[in-house]
């Protein structure tokens, strides 16, 4: 849909808009204006096309030129704005940008409508240009094509020419990338469209929804370029690709695309309070709630929000305050409505509290909303408004009595006990009154006192009481009790005392003063009144009908002030009355006086009174008498006088008089104190003024503080507020009533005087009726001049008792299991200004499915309140339920029934189901878990049900039993406890830690809970789990020794190193102790660490001469247990703790430098220290002892398996100086295999020798000690030694054969010397059992295979850089007849993947017997595996075999180029033994030739 028309802007050729002047900018390439981007804030609008457009002059397009071959030429002729017949010329350049000469011709053109000169061959020097002319003559209108053809030696190159119309062509960039932008907010970026066509161009953008283009619409210029603006505003977070069309030409058929791109995402703002205090809750995803405290009335209060934008667009933000409230009660106001917070910054909003509602606890609800209110945060803000506490030190000041003339002062102070500023006002006028308080007004500010100067300064015998008000702004006003009496010579009436106020007061309300002291007097006397325990007459209580005397009641201060006997409303009847109260003469100028005002004085009493004017002699308005008497229900008449003094003045005064019955003028004709009544003060307002009728009155100053509602009420309650004139003038000012005021509103004082730089407060009442707001107008009229007139409007309003139910009072549950309880909020709010109570009445039947949490409860003025319905069904149904709600108004009497409240009634539903909890996996096992190690699985929990289900989980171990109960638990729950919603899936966390080695099992169970009642269902089966606690178990495979101990035999070398031990012991489980470091640490601080294990074990090297290639040990690890280990070899240095200079050990001993040593000069090596090993997975181990000093060497060498075994090694060896002989015993003992008893031909045994000298060495075994053993034996040859002398070679194993030939179970033992010729002999013990095979039977032991015989069977060992293996290291034969054969069929693998290998078996002759290898050489191809047959051919005498095949191999590359060398050397020795060189330089060839 394209944009409609309006709005149109039109340019011109001259760089100017129609409709507005622009200054014309040059563009910086030759195309367009580069693309510029702007952002805006959210509430910046979009401007209008007028004031967005700006026409820009383009410059001329450049001719496009290009370089062919060093000549530069322009790409193509245009020819533009021709006209038909005539001729147009156009001149082609052509430059030579090349060192030499270029030579070309050209072609001539094909049509005629282009023509140039005769064609003829161009040359040019370097740097020469040459102008060819070209010449076009249209005939026609049309386009028009051609090209002129140039040949060079190199090749041929044309230039387009070309005649075009002229046409419209509007360009615009391809795409256009405008800033990221949130919801809600606008960016805005600029691009150009240029006219690159002949035409005025009119165009028409069309745009989709979310971006907007200014100018829409307009008229383009050849030659000019409009910026256009992009204003994008998303209302959705994605990615905007969509393309913009410019629509012109003739029919608006044309278009020119552009691409707009945007990013729109959703802005992040997080509201946080800043300067919290305790009573704030900032807490994240409950509600927010800001406190302003206790602020005064009148005041203003100010607190802050942090606003902090984590996204990385603008966050735009509108704050909104509840609507719905009066915007004249709004107490709440922010300091800004709106803004932006950039990305990752924090901006501070101001939040103010003003109050003006007193002693009311104030709250609203702020929310606060991110652009396109994609996210709100509702901050609750709670203030209360405390107005000023005015106390005074005195509610009563007693003159006690003093003589005509004279005056008695005393001092009151009054104290301001809030923070809040206090404006007070006795309302006494003080020249006109027998008392006066000096100040009668002021100012107190926050914990303020003043002192007041009470004065008592009658001019007559009298008694005086005067209940003085005093008026608070804001605050309930005070009373103030002023006595006193005045004596003279010949009249003393009775003294009044405080007592004689509480005893009036108390006969007031039981209607006793309306009679005489007298009287009352007789009544005591003839006991028809007595006396109660105060003191106090009361009516006698059998008169009384058993009810109890009546009290003075509380009377609320509002209520004393405005039922003062005005208008007829008094709270008791007035004994004495006088009308009118307040006079006004209006306007006397003189100078005749006016006439007086009749004033009438009614005595309510039944005694006789007397009535005393006090005057000052200066007042100009008096009363006529000053003194009467007033016989009892009886009236009298007065006369009101005012004679101004001065013309052009103001008057007002307060006339006071004082009335008491006349038997109290005579303190003797009282008999009983109790009778004694209190005068009564009467007054009267007078006010008038003496200007002339053609003069204006002075101007009244003033400042009037009036609020814009009055207080909330509920139905019936009188509503009150306090106002404040504060008279801010020179001049007196005197304000009254005006008669067209509202009828509905009572002000107190209705007129008065308002001395300057003093203030007036005002005490106004209402009834409001209705529940809908009421304007109360009334006029206040200053100085007796009707223009100075002043309008006061305020409203008022009975509070309605409602509440705002939300959900359409309706609430529903979700399916609940039967036994169980499930929840729904509900809310409702106050609207009123009134804090109200509510209840929630449940019917018995219902209580114990339905609950509410609170039941009952107190809710403030504009306070939210949720609710917790809690439903408990009994049973499989559906459940209906209406309940009811009463609300009224809070802050009533205990045990008092509300006067007025309000029903409501909501709908409940719920329903009543069953279900169950299932697990996804019936079986969990855990597998193979490391002991004291922590694994953890996830138990996958179902609900399939349609209701929320609360279990509790229970843990049943079924094996191994036996666990110590105060052990920890071999599995642990992350929680037993929980609850899952309907069609839902939960994963409970098992964590396993065993601290054994055994298989485990549990049953997992569970049971449901009610939480009605809290019993637990019956206990139902989830799954089995089950896992198996191991150790790691690492096993040595085999051992192969190289270097200076290639000659040890493998069987040898088993035992040298221990090996049979080392696997025994990794088998087992750990101890504690070495369980104190699970892991490799170092720990200790000294050069020998401590040891945690009680295994030691020993690492024997052999024997080699100094300066020997080093002994390496070969050792293959496999991890033989289910699950991964780590092992590492620790040297004392590994074990160390890494200490400073300063804190190292000084003094070493033997030993701890013997260490050192061995470590210094890495004597033994360890390559790799550390391994892993996963299930199954093997490793070599290369083991060094490097022969570098002369003696034997030991090393501690800790090994150990991460929370595994921990063994301790001792690496050996021993280093013997050049042409030295040694040779190694591994022991002093050596056991023969068990021997049957009663064999005739027992079995060949070995024992071996290794020399590791450098030098051959003989052996002896000294027989004659045989000869012992035979003669105990029978004279049958136990032991006998076949070679008991023999030649042992260097790096070499000697083996000595012996039969142990048995006649008798028992073991045998013998101890032999053995002598090494020129060195040392040793005394080994040979040990042999015999045994008798019928007793033993299948018990018998004849051969135990050590576990490098069974174990290391498949095992394949690689030593570094080996690319051939055997299937089989080891090959047991077990047990062969004699003089037969045995073989085995192995493999022979090349696993290298280009070389081919030569291989070739080395024999190995035996004392007795054959063995035997078929083939014994040959090759292997790259991945060629070749199979082989070794054979045991046995002698004919019972023996034991052991022997090392050795099966050398090599590369084939690397043999035939050792057999190309060694040929070429071969060669060359024979040559050089035929040839000869002669070096004599003197020798000639001449010579030679004769030689020869």
């Amino acid at each position: 849909m394209r944009p409609r028309d309006s709005g149109d802007c039109t340019m011109n050729s001259g760089g100017s808009c129609l409709s507005t002047i622009t200054m014309a900018v040059p563009t910086i390439n030759d195309s367009s204006i580069p693309m510029s981007t702007c952002s805006s804030s959210t509430s910046a609008q979009p401007s209008s096309p007028i004031d967005t457009q700006v026409c820009l002059p383009k410059k001329q397009n450049k001719v496009k030129k290009r370089v062919i071959w060093g000549i530069e030429v322009a790409e193509e002729l245009q020819w533009k704005g021709w006209e038909l017949g005539k001729e147009t010329t156009k001149n082609l350049v052509l430059k030579n940008l090349s060192l030499k000469t270029q030579k070309m011709k050209y072609r001539p053109l094909k049509t005629k409508f282009f023509f140039t000169v005769i064609p003829q061959p161009i040359f040019l020097s370097p740097g020469i240009t040459l102008m060819l002319p070209i010449v076009f003559r249209p005939l026609e209108e049309r386009e028009y094509k051609d090209q002129l053809w140039f040949e060079k030696e190199e090749g041929i190159f044309c230039v387009e020419l070309r005649a075009t119309l002229p046409c419209h062509k509007l360009e615009c960039p391809p795409s256009l990338q405008l800033p990221m932008c949130a919801i809600g907010d606008t960016v805005e970026a600029c691009f150009c469209l240029d006219n690159v066509g002949d035409l005025p161009t009119f165009f028409t953008w069309e745009f989709p929804s979310s971006f907007q283009i200014l100018p829409t619409t307009g008229l383009l210029e050849p030659g000019l370029a409009c910026r256009i603006k992009v204003t994008f505003q998303p209302l959705m977070a994605v990615i905007h690709e969509v393309e913009a069309t410019c629509w012109y030409g003739e029919g608006s058929k044309q278009k020119s695309s552009i691409q707009l791109q945007a990013i729109a995402k959703c802005a992040q703002l997080v509201v946080s309070i800043r300067h919290k205090r305790p009573e704030d809750r900032d807490a994240e995803g409950s509600q927010k709630v800001l406190h302003f405290g206790c602020v005064a009335v009148g005041c203003t209060a100010e607190r802050q929000i942090r606003l902090y934008n984590p996204s990385v667009v603008n966050a735009p933000f509108r704050i909104e305050i509840a609507s719905d409230i009066l915007a004249k009660d709004q107490a709440f106001s922010c300091s800004k409505g709106h803004g932006i917070v950039p990305p990752g910054k924090k901006k501070y909003v101001s939040l103010f509290f003003h109050p003006e509602a007193l002693d009311v606890r104030t709250m609203d609800y702020i929310s606060i909303m991110s652009s396109g209110c994609v996210s709100q945060t509702v901050l609750k803000v709670v203030g209360f408004c405390i107005g000023p506490a005015v106390a005074l030190q005195h509610y009563c000041v007693n003159f006690n009595w003093v003589n005509p003339g004279e005056h008695s002062e005393q001092t009151l102070w009054i104290e301001n006990q809030s923070d809040s500023t206090a404006h007070f006002q006795f309302a006494i006028d003080c020249q006109e009154s027998v008392f006066s308080i000096q100040p009668a007004f002021g100012t107190l500010v926050g914990k303020a006192r003043m002192t007041l100067q009470c004065t008592f300064r009658p001019t007559r015998p009298i008694i005086c009481f005067r209940r003085v008000a005093c008026l608070i702004h804001h605050q309930d006003p005070l009373f103030l009790d002023l006595i006193g009496t005045c004596h003279s010579d010949n009249t003393k009436p009775v003294i009044l005392k405080p007592q004689h106020l509480t005893w009036y007061r108390t006969h007031l309300a039981r209607g006793l003063t309306l009679y005489p002291p007298d009287i009352l007097g007789i009544m005591l006397k003839e006991r028809k009144l007595e006396r109660d325990r105060n003191g106090a007459l009361m009516i006698p209580i059998e008169d009384l009908e058993d009810m109890p005397a009546p009290q003075y009641p509380y009377i609320p201060p509002m209520t004393e002030i405005f039922f003062d006997g005005t208008n007829d409303l008094a709270i008791f009847p007035p004994p004495v009355s006088i009308e009118p109260m307040e006079v006004d003469f209006g306007g006397c100028p003189g100078p005749e006086p006016p006439n007086p005002i009749p004033l009438c004085l009614m005595n309510h009493t039944k005694g006789k009174i007397k009535v005393v004017w006090t005057r000052r002699d200066d007042c100009p308005f008096w009363v006529t008498p000053d003194t009467c008497d007033v016989p009892p229900l009886k009236s009298v008449a007065l006369r009101l006088h005012f004679q101004p003094p001065n013309p052009n003045c103001l008057y007002a005064v307060e006339l006071e008089a004082f009335a008491a019955y006349k038997v109290l003028w005579s303190y003797s004709d009282i008999e009983e104190d109790c009778t004694v009544c209190p005068s009564w003060c009467l007054t009267v307002k007078a006010r008038g003024h003496s200007y002339f009728a053609a003069l204006e009155h002075h101007v009244p100053q003033y400042s009037l503080d009036v609020p814009k509602l009055f207080p909330a009420v509920s139905s019936g309650e009188p509503s009150y507020r306090s106002l404040l004139l504060v008279n801010k003038g020179s001049m007196l000012l005197i304000f009254s009533l005006a008669p067209k005021s509202s009828s509905d509103i009572t002000l107190r004082p209705a007129s008065g005087l308002v001395a300057p730089g003093a203030h007036q407060i005002f005490l106004i009442s209402t009834y409001p009726k209705g529940t809908s707001w009421k304007q109360h107008i009334f006029y206040l009229q200053f100085n007796f001049y009707p223009q100075y007139l002043k309008e006061v409007s305020m409203q008022s309003r009975e509070e309605p008792l409602q509440l705002k139910l939300d959900t359409y009072r309706s609430v529903f549950f979700k399916p609940t299991w039967v036994g169980c309880s499930s929840t729904s909020s509900f809310t409702f709010r106050n609207p009123s200004r009134l804090p109200l109570e509510f209840e929630w009445r449940v019917s018995q039947q219902h209580q114990k499915t339905l609950a509410v949490q609170p039941a009952k409860g107190l809710i403030q003025p504009n306070e939210s309140l949720t609710l917790t319905w809690i439903f408990s069904p009994l049973e499989e149904t559906k459940y209906l339920f209406r309940v009811g709600m009463c609300v009224w108004e809070a802050g009533l009497p205990l045990n008092t029934k509300p006067p007025a409240n309000t029903h409501y009634m909501i709908r409940l539903v719920g329903m009543g189901i069953t279900s169950s909890l299932s697990a996804e996996a019936k079986e969990l096992d855990f597998g193979n878990v490391l002991v004291t190690s922590r694994e953890s699985r996830n138990l996958a929990l179902l609900n399939d049900g349609n209701c929320t289900l609360y279990y509790r989980l229970y843990l049943e171990q079924h094996s191994p039993v036996g666990d110590d109960h105060n052990s920890p638990a071999a599995l642990e729950l992350d929680r037993s406890e929980g609850s899952m919603p309907p069609h839902s899936k939960d994963n409970i966390c098992l964590t396993a830690c065993p601290q054994r080695r055994s298989q485990y099992s549990w049953t997992i169970s569970y049971s449901l809970l009610s939480h009605r009642d809290n019993k637990v269902g019956e206990k139902k089966e989830l799954c089995q789990v089950s896992l198996v606690a191991v150790y790691p178990l690492l096993s040595v495979l085999d051992a192969y020794s190289m270097g200076s101990a290639e000659g040890i035999t493998r069987k040898h070398l088993w035992r040298l190193f221990s090996l049979d031990m080392l696997n025994n012991y990794l088998a087992r489980d750990p101890t504690p102790g070495e369980l104190t470091y699970q892991v490799p640490t170092r720990h200790s601080m000294n050069q020998t660490p401590p040891v945690f294990t009680p295994l030691k074990l020993d690492f024997n090297f052999g024997v080699a001469p100094l300066k020997a290639p080093p002994s390496v040990v070969l050792l293959d690890l496999k991890n033989i247990g289910m699950v991964p280990l780590d092992w590492a070899f620790l040297f004392p240095s590994d074990q160390q703790i890494d200490l400073e200079l300063w804190a190292e050990q000084v003094d070493f001993d033997s030993t701890e430098l013997h260490q050192m040593r061995a470590e210094d000069n890495c004597i033994f090596s360890i390559s790799p220290k550390t391994g892993s090993l996963s299930p199954g997975e093997e490793q070599m181990v290369e083991l060094k002892y490097s022969h570098l000093f002369v003696g034997t060497d030991r090393l501690p060498v800790l090994f150990k398996v991460s929370h595994g075994r921990e063994i301790l090694l001792n690496f050996i060896g021993i280093t013997v100086k050049l042409e030295q002989k040694y040779v190694l015993f591994t022991s002093t003992s050596h056991q023969f295999i068990p021997v049957p008893i009663g064999n005739t031909l027992p079995p060949r045994q070995i024992y071996e020798l290794y020399n590791g000298g450098s030098v051959p060495v003989t052996y002896e075994v000294q027989t004659s000690v045989l000869s012992q053993v035979q003669e105990k034996s029978f004279d049958h040859p136990i032991f006998c030694c076949i070679n008991p002398k023999g030649e042992i070679q260097p790096g070499t194993t000697a083996r000595v054969l012996w039969i142990f030939s048995p006649i008798e179970a028992k073991t045998y033992t013998v101890d032999v010397p053995i002598h090494i010729l020129g060195w040392n002999s040793a005394l080994i013990r040979f040990q042999g059992v015999g045994y008798d095979p019928c007793v033993m039977g299948d018990t018998a032991p004849f051969h135990s295979i050590s576990s490098w015989d069974n174990s290391s069977i498949h095992c394949r060992m690689m030593v570094p850089g080996q690319a051939v293996f055997l299937s089989q290291s080891h090959i047991s034969l077990g047990n062969i007849p004699v003089q037969s054969k045995c073989s085995r069929l192995l493999f022979l693998n090349n696993i290298s993947k280009n070389e081919t290998i030569v291989f070739s078996w080395q024999p190995r002759p035996l004392d007795f017997g054959e063995i035997s290898v078929r083939p014994m050489i040959g090759e292997l191809a790259p991945e060629e595996t070749a199979p082989f047959v070794v054979t045991l051919k046995t002698s004919v005498h019972a023996s034991f075999y052991s022997v090392d095949l050795i099966c050398k191999v090599y590369r084939q590359e690397l043999m035939k180029q050792y057999h190309k060398e060694l040929q070429e050397w071969t060669d060359a020795k024979v040559r050089q033994e035929a040839e000869f060189t002669i070096t004599d330089k003197k020798v000639k060839f001449c010579d030679l030739e004769q030689v020869t």
